[in-house]
């Protein structure tokens, strides 16, 4: 029998259904799997195999060693965020000598990945649209080092170049940490004057749509599942889970992301990436302007495998065990059916009952981020079926008032079907 180790971050929860799924897989091929992960809990309806917990801040040379001393005969990197899938790719590196494979990016293109001016520079080589931006160091506004007495005027003038708003973020973070709007000169002028830990970017603020997409594949085969739509661009940081995160068809959107796509093929190509990562973009008037990478799975990899039917799980399982790509994986996966996921209240017994009953219910779940709950629901919907999602949502709403009554109207408008008045009776 052979043995697979998941290396994880975040809660394994997270991952349901759809890597739990593969526990048949797993019976069939003979692989015992072990999950070492760092937060939350994992009960045995989690993940199909053991799992053992690990401190939050263990080393790559510590983690490494816990794989080989469990004789894993091969690894499977699903951590999240950026630096967590820094340390996993640093595991891969040291995992090589002693001849144990992981399945997972290298290093150098983590690290580019995870940086983001060197990402940007890279976005720009391979001819994506981004937004504009300029790289402010730290230590040069703080005055250590050599002293540079017009830098702060420079950056200034670079700014007034760019145009009002922008948005500073900090190379290293990510999910919005420590970005910060800036409306105006004063505004910057006054940010700089603050003492910063790193270096940071200021970028234009764009506006338009928020939407994310996962790429995964090895070895030149990769494939660009559907994009996940996440509401209009805020000046400043917007929490993903807080809000109504969508896949479906939108014609005209997608024809405009056919060249997106190759081009994210390409460059997944370039740096002979090997797993999952995922693409945070702004689309407006027809244009997709790329923000970011995360150069690992990401919140949207359980939608976007809703949506598709394209287990990203099982492709990195085919990744490592030297079966893919098989013969009939599509360069873009088609969205198969509607998937959305949007915030609940506490979810009742009676309202999961209802739920699974009436609707196609892919998991309720609550995550825990930065110590704070935050409840959801993830859902599908047949393409056919979307005129009578709305009713049958507002039906389960009169009933349960199970989320804030304005997602109603914004699912509506997501699958394209009528917004069912709530004043009236729900037959």
């Amino acid at each position: 029998m052979r043995r697979i180790a998941f290396l994880r971050s975040i809660e394994i929860q997270q991952t349901k259904p759809y890597l739990k799924s593969l526990e048949a897989r797993l019976e069939r091929e003979g692989i015992e799997a072990r999950l070492f992960y760092t937060d939350g809990d994992c009960g045995p309806d989690d993940f199909p195999g053991t799992a053992q917990k690990v401190p939050a801040d263990i080393t790559p040379a510590e983690l490494a060693k816990k794989v080989i001393d469990w004789s894993a005969d091969g690894v499977v990197s699903l951590s999240i965020a950026d630096e967590n899938a820094l340390r996993d790719a640093v595991v891969k590196r040291i995992l090589e000598p002693v001849g144990i494979p992981m399945v997972g990016h290298s290093l150098a293109a983590v690290h580019v990945g995870s940086n983001k001016w060197e990402s940007k520079g890279l976005l720009k080589e391979y001819r994506f649209d981004i937004p504009g931006g300029v790289l402010v160091d730290s230590d040069v506004l703080a005055g250590r080092g050599l002293l540079i007495p017009a830098y702060v005027e420079s950056i200034l003038m670079q700014a007034s170049d760019l145009g009002y708003p922008l948005i500073s973020k900090p190379l290293w973070d990510c999910m919005g940490a420590g970005m910060v709007a800036i409306s105006g000169e004063s505004e910057l002028h006054e940010h700089l004057s603050r003492p910063h830990d790193g270096n940071f970017i200021l970028e234009q603020c764009v506006s338009g749509e928020i939407c994310s997409v996962e790429v995964v594949g090895a070895r030149g085969t990769y494939v660009v599942q559907p994009k996940v739509w996440q509401g209009p661009a805020e000046a400043g940081p917007v929490f993903n889970f807080g809000r109504l995160r969508y896949a479906a068809p939108r014609p005209e959107h997608d024809a405009a992301f056919a060249p997106v796509a190759e081009k994210l093929q390409a460059l997944c190509r370039g740096l002979e990436l090997e797993g999952a990562i995922g693409i945070d973009m702004i689309y407006e008037d027809g244009r997709y302007q790329i923000l970011e990478i995360n150069p690992r799975v990401t919140g949207t990899t359980t939608p976007c495998i809703a949506a598709s039917g394209f287990n990203t799980y099982d492709c990195l399982l085919s990744i490592l065990d030297g079966s893919w790509p098989a013969p009939e994986v599509p360069a873009v996966a088609p969205v198969r059916q509607v998937c959305l996921q949007f915030p609940i209240h506490d979810p009742t017994p009676e309202f999961v009952r209802d739920a699974t009953r009436e609707l196609d219910v892919v998991r309720t779940q609550t995550l825990t981020i930065d110590g704070a709950r935050h409840p959801n629901i993830i859902i599908t919907c047949a393409l056919d079926d979307r005129p009578g999602l709305p009713a049958k949502l507002a039906s389960l709403w009169e009933r349960h008032r199970f989320t804030d009554e304005a997602f109603l109207p914004q699912i509506a408008r997501a699958v394209g079907a009528d917004v069912p008045d709530l004043r009236e009776p729900v037959q």
